[in-house]
This record gives structure tokens, sequence and C-alpha cells, in this order.
């Protein structure tokens, strides 16, 4: 059996807080390169950073390893709120308009994990690096 050693690790990687998307492999490489953008062009908390590398690493991976024109994505609920934090700071910019999209289409899995979404929001920022770091 094997011993529990970080809580938050455990609790956030369980099976009910992943997602399972399909989305088209266009939209994600328009996606990637907001994530390129924000992190090389606007001061992000160390979990921002972290989330957002992780989030560009899984589309990555998910997009190259796809065999048609959409790619499938296992994505961690905690992220949610990243997508829909970036999808602010590029509201305004038609060329993600992708993004808008996919943050549009998570707000219904936001809206219906609020209380297990927000107490993540509410944990110390080395937490959620250590959290995100390993989901």
């Amino acid at each position: 059996m094997n011993v529990i050693t970080d809580f938050y690790q455990f609790k956030y990687s369980r099976e009910s807080y992943y997602i399972d998307l399909f989305i088209n492999t266009k939209a994600l490489l328009n996606i990637e390169q907001a994530l390129d953008e924000i992190l090389s062009s606007f001061y992000t908390t160390k979990d921002e950073q972290c989330a957002y590398m992780r989030l560009k690493e899984l589309f990555k991976s998910s997009r190259e390893s796809a065999n048609s024109i959409y790619a499938e994505v296992r994505m961690n609920k905690c992220y949610l709120k990243y997508i829909k934090n970036l999808s602010y700071y590029f509201y305004n910019r038609v060329e993600y308009a992708a993004l808008k999209v996919l943050s549009e289409y998570l707000q219904v899995f936001l809206i219906e994990d609020i209380d297990n979404i927000s107490t993540f929001s509410n944990l110390n920022e080395d937490i959620k690096v250590r959290v995100l770091s390993n989901i």
C-alpha cells in the first residue's frame, strides 16, 4: 500500500479532478502561442508560471500525438482558473479567439466544481506550485 506523503497532491490528482476534451489541433497551436506570449512578456506569479508551462506541455504533447484534426486532452480541473485568466488577458485579441471559446466551454466545469476549485485557489503559492508540478 502506498503511503500518502502529500495530501494536496493526493487530493487534486484523483480521477474526479480530470476532464477529457477533444480540441482542434489548430486551436491548440493557437492557445500554445498565447501561452508563449504570456510567459515571455507578462509578470506572472510562480503558480501561474508553473501552470502556463504545464498547460503548454500538455497541449503540445496532445497535439503532436493526435492522428486526426482533433487531439484528446486530459486536463486537471486545477488549470481551469489559469485558462480563464489567460482568456481575460487576451480578451480583445482576435487572433486568440480559440482561447476564448475554450474558456467559455470550460466555464460549465468551473461552475460545477466551484467548491473544489476555490479550495485550490486559496492554497499557499508554494503548495499550488507543488501540486501543479505533479498532476
